[in-house]
């Protein structure tokens, strides 16, 4: 180490003090001084680096000792501060409306439909009138109002050939519906009744009838049977009654 301008300089603790650094053309140096006899060296500061230390020796009295380079400086951190964007106002979106639906007009055809309807109702409560009061007898005095003659239940159907057969189980009862009109009739559900030598009744069956319309002068046939049948049974009487 070599010996750079022998002036005594004031340490602590005997311990070697750096007096100042300068830069020069060959770098950063420092100046060392002695614990011991205070004299000052002019050190290149590459030297001193070392993060284990170095050990010096004083080339004027031989004292030697470990130098520790100074701790590094924390880091500069710098601070960003956040930059606030402007707020953005947003703008009301124009409401939307769907287009309302044009308009139907209603055509003609519907119209004539619907009197088709109403006019085939009123021709079947006409035609049909002895099934409708059979059905609901209130709607009579309606139809004596507007002077409409209210036949009979089954009025132009006549029932024929009725006959009946007892066997093992019982007594069967058949006959025939014949439509004597010159137009198509409806023909009610049929009441089959029992009844003894003195024309009593004693036990009755309604069967729908075997066809629902007859056509003019068509037959229908139908069988009732009564399973099993009083031995007191000699007659037969079958009517048309509303179902």
């Amino acid at each position: 180490m070599r010996r750079r301008h022998p002036t005594p300089a004031s340490t602590r603790g005997g311990k070697s003090a750096i007096i100042a650094s300068k830069k020069n053309r060959r770098g950063v140096t420092r100046i060392l001084v002695c614990s011991a006899c205070h004299t000052r060296y002019q050190i290149d500061d590459r030297a001193l680096t070392r993060p284990a230390g170095r050990t010096v020796r004083c080339a004027n009295c031989g004292h030697s000792w470990l130098h520790l380079p100074p701790p590094p400086a924390p880091p500069l951190i710098r601070t960003i501060e956040p930059v606030s964007e402007p707020a953005i106002a947003a703008m009301p979106r124009p409401a939307i409306t769907a287009p309302s639906p044009p308009r139907r007009r209603r055509s003609g055809l519907g119209w004539f439909v619907l009197l088709l309807l109403v006019a085939g109702a009123v021709a079947g409560a006409v035609v049909e009138r002895d099934l409708v009061v059979a059905l609901w007898p209130p709607a009579a005095q309606f139809y004596e109002l507007v002077h409409l003659k209210i036949e009979p239940l089954g009025a132009g159907l006549d029932i024929a050939n009725v006959g009946s057969t007892r066997n093992a189980d019982g007594l069967i009862v058949e006959g025939d519906i014949t439509n004597r009109m010159t137009v198509s009739r409806s023909v009610p559900h049929l009441r089959v009744a029992l009844r003894d030598g003195s024309q009593k009744e004693l036990t009755f069956k309604v069967i729908p009838s075997p066809r629902e319309r007859l056509l003019p002068g068509e037959t229908a046939h139908f069988v009732a049977a009564f399973l099993p049948a009083s031995d007191a049974a000699v007659g037969v009487v079958v009517t048309f009654i509303a179902g």
